[in-house]
């Protein structure tokens, strides 16, 4: 984008503010990837240092692909990355469903695992 273009841009955005109307804001690629890398971290610990919630992230994306370093997780995180690739787009998407479903299965586990509970002591009666 030039620099006649980008004021353009800014005279559009100024002139919708004046008007009351919203200003849609492009999402990056950059900052997509770096709201997957916090999905992929998960929470925080209490006291939980950021380097290790970053070497979290590594391990699980190392194990989908060997092509994650520690240092790409951490470029990432920090909004560093000059690209992004599709693939690692595609990997975070990817640990996250599949945490997802994790989750999922253990839900659906501990609910079978109470109604069988309550239904041996309705048995015991």
């Amino acid at each position: 984008m030039n620099v006649g273009e980008r004021a353009k841009g800014l005279e559009n955005s100024a002139e919708a503010e004046e008007q009351g109307t919203e200003v849609s804001s492009v999402e990056t690629d950059g900052d997509i990837a770096a709201t997957l890398m916090d999905q992929v971290i998960g929470q925080r610990g209490i006291r939980e240092p950021v380097k290790a919630m970053l070497e979290r992230a590594y391990r699980d994306l190392s194990r989908r692909s060997p092509e994650w370093t520690r240092r790409r997780v951490r470029a990432v995180f920090n909004h560093e990355a000059n690209r992004i690739e599709y693939r690692e787009i595609e990997d975070m998407r990817a640990v996250i469903q599949a945490r997802e479903r994790h989750a999922a299965y253990r839900k659906e586990t501990a609910r079978i695992a109470q109604m069988a509970a309550v239904r041996e002591a309705a048995q015991d009666r």
